[in-house]
Formats: C-alpha cells, sequence, structure tokens
C-alpha cells in the first residue's frame, strides 16, 4: 500500500490531509501514470483536501469516503468547472490530468498547472485605491462570463432544500435561524447560472500585472448569480466599506439585500455570519436586520 495511514472519520484526515511524508508515495505513483514529472511535495494553503505543490503542477487528493465526504461530487465539479473556464477564457490553473486511484482508499485527483500568485486575502490589506480599483473591475469582468447558464455541465443542487436543512445553522442564534429560514423559502430561486461559490481571500490569485485568477471550483453550482455575493462580501472584502462600494454600484440597500439573499441560501452562510462577529469582536448577530444594519454601516462608512 502506497498510502498508510488510518481515515475513518473527519478527526483523522484532519490530522493528515497535510502531511507530505503521508502523501509522498501517494503521489509519486499517481504522476508517474499520468506520465508527468515528479519533483516532491510543498505545502500549500491548507483547505479540506490534500493539497500539495509539485514542481509545476498543483495536486489535489480528495479526501476518501471514510472521512465522511462524498469526494466524487466535489472531484467531479471541479474538473468540469476547471476545463470550462479554460475554454471561457478565464484565469485560472490549467487541467493537466483527473482520475482515481484504488489504495488503501478510493482517492480522486487532480493535477493543474502551478500559478504563481499571492492570495487576494493578503493582496487586498496593501493595495493602493488605484489597485484596488482596477481588481474589482477585472473581477467583475471574470464575474460576468463565468456567470452564464451551463445546465448539464453539473448536477444540480436542490438549494432551497439544502439551506432549510442545513446543519451549520445550528451554531446561530435560534432567533436568527427562524427569520433565515423564513427569509429563504420565499427567494426567488430562478434564472440559475454557474457560480464559483467559495470565492474567499484564498482561492483568487493576484498574478503578474495584478490579474486575478480564480481556483478551487469543487463549490461550484448552479445558482442564481447573487449567490456569489456570500463569500465575496463576508470571505473576501471581510466587509471592507471601500470594497463594497466599488463592487456594488448600485443602490447601497439594493446591494445589502442581495447580500442578504446570497447569505440565507449559501451552503456556507451560516459559517460566515459566525466568522465575521468573531472577526469583528462582536456578538454573534441575533436578527437578520442586525446583519442588514451591519451591511449598510459598511456601506456608508459609519463605521
Amino acid at each position: 500500500m502506497l498510502f498508510n495511514e488510518p481515515i475513518h472519520n473527519w478527526n483523522e484526515w484532519g490530522a493528515i490531509f497535510q502531511s507530505i511524508e503521508a502523501f509522498t508515495p501517494l503521489a509519486r505513483e499517481i504522476f508517474r501514470r499520468e506520465r508527468l514529472a515528479f519533483s516532491g511535495l510543498e505545502n500549500l494553503t491548507p483547505g479540506t483536501n490534500a493539497v500539495f505543490r509539485a514542481g509545476d503542477y498543483v495536486v489535489k487528493i480528495f479526501a476518501p469516503r471514510e472521512s465522511g465526504l462524498e469526494p466524487q461530487v466535489d472531484y467531479s465539479n471541479e474538473s468540469a468547472v476547471c476545463g470550462a473556464l479554460t475554454r471561457w477564457g478565464i484565469s485560472t490553473p490549467r487541467l493537466i490530468a483527473h482520475g482515481k486511484i484504488q489504495d488503501t482508499y478510493l482517492f480522486y485527483y487532480l493535477i493543474t498547472e502551478y500559478c504563481p500568485g499571492e492570495e487576494a486575502g493578503t493582496w487586498l490589506k496593501k493595495a493602493n485605491p488605484s489597485q484596488l480599483e482596477d481588481f474589482i473591475w477585472q473581477l467583475k469582468g471574470l464575474l460576468q462570463t463565468l456567470h452564464c447558464p451551463a445546465e448539464g455541465l453539473i448536477p444540480s443542487v436542490n438549494l432551497l432544500g439544502r439551506a432549510l436543512d442545513n446543519p451549520r445553522l445550528e451554531r446561530l442564534p435560534v432567533s436568527l435561524r427562524d427569520e433565515m429560514a423564513e427569509y429563504t423559502a420565499k427567494l426567488d430561486l430562478t434564472d440559475m447560472v454557474l457560480v464559483h461559490g467559495d470565492l474567499t481571500g484564498e482561492n483568487i490569485l493576484i498574478g503578474a500585472d495584478n490579474r486575478p485568477i480564480i481556483i478551487d471550483c469543487a463549490d461550484s453550482c448552479l445558482a442564481p448569480w447573487w449567490y456569489e455575493l456570500a463569500p465575496l462580501v463576508f470571505e473576501l472584502f471581510h466587509c471592507r466599506g471601500d470594497l463594497l462600494r466599488l463592487f456594488a454600484a448600485t443602490d447601497p440597500e439594493v446591494f445589502a439585500e442581495q447580500v442578504m439573499d446570497a447569505v440565507c441560501i449559501h451552503d456556507f452562510g451560516a459559517n460566515m455570519l459566525w466568522d465575521t462577529a468573531v472577526r469583528e469582536g462582536i456578538p454573534c448577530f441575533s436578527h437578520l436586520a442586525e446583519v442588514k444594519d451591519f451591511l449598510m454601516d459598511r456601506m456608508c462608512g459609519r463605521t
């Protein structure tokens, strides 16, 4: 066996998924089968799956089913969307190879080209106003291309059912959970397009000439375009007023309502609200009105 670590639950996967020693034999065999040069593994920013740089490539080895996840869906989504983005001219690492390997566990994997760049979350903290304006302009252009009808590219998801039964809501106050469920049930979930779904500070790189590069499409889905706003606002912009104003380009109240729609329906919306409160050093929101007021204060420069 090439991989010899026990994985029977999420905690065991979390203890090993960044281990270069544990994954090197498996990665070497994957590269041999794909007839690619293997030059050793280096750690990259951790996420959910085992992701390493290997010379000119990035290899992602998806958590096996024994971890508690279902890797086949994320693997299929990411391989399909990665190829589509390249065809559409969106800056994203080129897909080199993908497949699965049966070892101790069944591992799905992707190999893409390595794109040098700085994570947008870090870059945004030091960019000057002119650079920020150019970044937002480029980002909106990428999203305009990305947000197109793509029926048949990836399987559809029951967004409403997933949102209403989302176990992540349990960490929120009951008053907020109840309001989010009522709000979500009234959303108009038509006009579905392809969305990335996870545009955080780690999933956009700033490459040469300050060009944004989109990575990690495993959470892509078919949804209304505004689904994208939840991670953009809470996890990429960290609710910075200057970035919100640049991106919104519309009435602040209209934009705040769109963000509310997004955070209520997004699979990780509850986590975003919780993490924002922790980051800001404030009590967790108890009502949706508090979330909207928080966003309006940021956009209108009141805090």
